[in-house]
């Protein structure tokens, strides 16, 4: 997961909500955009893992996070951006926000997922929308108080990909992950 990117993408959303949002409702938002960035492209916006839980899926790095569970030197950059203020997560960065690890199509699936929920429940999303992926469906009757990690090839085969496609596409995210780290150095 590239930290950066989820801080930009974190406070891409929360800006539209004046920098404060239910954190269960910002989990839902961002799942919801990177699964119809799956379905429309075969790649996710946030690069996250993905667990079931009985309030739906989310994403898990994202979640650890809000939780203050993710690996220490991380966290402590997390927190230096958000806080938890009860359910809601908030930014402590509202002007010179940089966005620049965004494309421009991923800002627009956020805004048009954001358009589509931006005056709906936590609850809403929870119920209406994520308890009805199949994706979560298929695994309900086994999470009880706990998660599930979900693979990205369940997600792509619930979008109707078939197993070569899906395997092109693990196989290119590999591949576009090893160059990004050789880049690195």
């Amino acid at each position: 997961m590239n930290l950066e990117k989820i801080i930009q993408i974190v406070n891409y959303v929360l800006q539209k909500y004046d920098f404060s949002l239910n954190y269960t409702k910002l989990l839902k938002l961002l799942y919801i955009a990177d699964r119809e960035c799956l379905d429309r492209w075969n790649f996710t916006i946030s690069e996250d893992n993905y667990a079931a839980m009985k309030q739906g899926m989310v994403l898990s790095g994202l979640y650890d996070f809000i939780r203050g569970n993710a690996d220490k030197l991380s966290q402590v950059k997390w927190d230096s951006y958000f806080y938890r203020d009860n359910y809601d997560l908030r930014s402590r960065h509202r002007e010179n926000c940089s966005y620049d690890e965004l494309s421009e199509a991923e800002k627009e699936m956020l805004d048009e997922v954001d358009k589509k929920y931006h005056f709906k429940s936590w609850d809403y999303l929870v119920n209406e929308v994520v308890h009805k992926f199949p994706e979560w469906k298929e695994v309900e009757a086994e999470i009880g108080n706990s998660s599930l990690k979900i693979e990205k090839e369940k997600i792509l085969s619930v979008l109707d990909r078939d197993e070569r496609e899906i395997k092109e596409i693990i196989s290119s995210e590999n591949a576009y992950e090893k160059c990004k780290n050789d880049l690195k150095g």
